[in-house]
């Protein structure tokens, strides 16, 4: 059963309240803080600590030969981890255990698999350091890193640590529950500011490709953060991913904690198809939403799952995505929900949370409620004369729709309206002809596709599109 089936049934519930986390923007934006780094050098592999250190765990073991490895090092304090090195490696992992700064009791091992980031060839790539996913740590101030791969070690290995420091954000935000009646509307997102990003750090300007699908990942690390905890741990995977990896931005477009709070990730705009660095390959065609824990080793909570299916549910139906469908992502016919496994060499987001993806597809579906899929235009280009073009379009639900061609020399020279009741395509063709009956002149056409849901009166999310009549 989807989440929005099991928070769903009594509107005044206290599953729904708290499967809807979010609160109001904060008054005045906190004031960036300069998080502390450092970069200890992995010399070799370390034969006594090897010989000393507690055994690995046997889930998601490599089996590959020891690369380096540390003795427990004692370190600045710290939040957030990494393990990089120069050049990208997909037969790289890292096991890492950090001491608690409080009680000095060191964790159990978690494993770090390697996260490949912006797509290859593209200018941000350029400038990147290959490495694994960030490392959710408890307050710390002790280290130990083993490394394991089937070739040889990687050049210039190093464990980054981050300590984000404090700011107001990390009081601003609250678990408190808002949310809205119109299945179109936009989930609460805590913004950049919200959680004291420094945009000093960021990189080059945002990058926009289209939305095809969505790649569900996750963190690694501890699973018990506070919720005040939260945006100094988005700081330092923010200072991670850029000072660490030498990426233009954080990587994931958006981030999810455990209160099912909703974080802005890359910057560039949420309702647009920025280009992240999330799963190399797919960013150009994917938004990335990355759940901040380990769920390889437990169950994500309800109110993450739900989170997820709000965000993806709004954030597909904007580029006109069906959740349940398959597309054509990075040359492979996929769900267009996936799994980060499902595009890298990778266990991410976890067993338990790749599990749920078929719930949270559902669920992100009947979210959507009234909807429209894959709009086009064919023929996009045609000569004067010989005829017009046709939209065509999915639509699901109950569904007043319209489309309008016009140019700037002619104005509006098509404009047609209609309802459905039926899940089925969508066809409304232009002759391409003027009002007046003649052939349409050479140049431009825009052919805008609206609607809105009958019942509720809510609108949909428009899609635009250009029409080229040739001489």
């Amino acid at each position: 059963m989807s989440s929005l089936r099991r928070a769903l049934p009594c509107l005044t519930s206290a599953a729904l309240a708290a499967s809807l986390m979010g609160s109001a923007p904060a008054s005045a934006a906190p004031s960036p803080v300069a998080a502390q780094r450092d970069s200890i050098p992995i010399r070799g592999v370390d034969r006594a600590a090897l010989s000393a250190a507690p055994t690995v765990p046997s889930a998601g073991r490599s089996g590959d030969r020891v690369v380096g490895m540390t003795d427990a090092l004692a370190t600045q304090d710290f939040r957030v981890a990494g393990v990089t090195w120069s050049g990208e490696r997909s037969d790289v992992e890292a096991f890492v255990r950090t001491r608690d700064a409080e009680t000095g009791r060191w964790s159990g091992w978690s494993l770090l698999q390697a996260e490949a980031g912006p797509d290859a060839g593209t200018s941000e790539a350029a400038a990147t350091r290959g490495g694994t996913q960030p490392l959710i740590a408890d307050s710390s101030d002790g280290i130990q890193v083993r490394v394991e791969s089937a070739g040889g070690a990687p050049h210039d290995l190093e464990v980054d640590l981050v300590e984000p420091g404090t700011s107001s954000a990390d009081s601003a935000t609250s678990t408190s529950s808002t949310t809205s009646t119109n299945p179109q509307a936009k989930p609460t997102v805590h913004s950049r500011a919200e959680w004291g990003a420094d945009e000093s750090i960021r990189k080059g300007d945002p990058e926009y490709g289209q939305v095809r699908g969505a790649v569900v990942h996750h963190t690694a690390g501890v699973n018990g953060y506070s919720a005040e905890e939260v945006p100094a741990i988005l700081r330092g995977i923010y200072d991670f991913h850029v000072n660490g990896r030498g990426w233009n931005d954080i990587g994931y477009n958006v981030l999810v904690d455990r209160f099912g709070r909703l974080w802005e990730g890359r910057a560039g705009g949420l309702d647009k198809a920025v280009i992240g660095a999330h799963a190399q390959g797919v960013n150009s065609q994917t938004f990335g939403i990355s759940a901040m824990g380990d769920y390889d080793v437990v169950a994500a909570p309800d109110v993450m799952e739900t989170s997820i299916e709000r965000f993806t549910a709004w954030k597909l139906a904007r580029h006109h995505v069906d959740p349940t469908a398959k597309a054509t992502i990075g040359g492979v016919w996929r769900p267009t929900v996936l799994g980060h496994r499902n595009v890298g060499q990778t266990d991410c987001p976890g067993q338990y949370l790749y599990a749920r993806l078929g719930e949270i597809r559902a669920g992100a579906r009947e979210r959507q409620g009234t909807a429209i899929y894959k709009p086009s235009t064919s023929p996009r280009r045609i000569e004067r004369g010989t005829g017009g073009s046709t939209l065509r379009a999915q639509t699901t639900g109950d569904i007043t729709w319209r489309v309008r061609v016009s140019s700037d020399e002619h104005g509006v020279v098509a404009d047609s309206t209609g309802t459905r009741t039926d899940d089925g395509t969508l066809e409304v063709p232009w002759d391409g002809r003027l009002p007046d009956g003649s052939w349409a002149t050479p140049g431009s056409y825009e052919v805008v596709l609206s609607g809105r849901d009958t019942s509720s009166g809510a609108w949909l999310p428009s899609w635009r599109d250009t029409v080229t009549v040739t001489s």
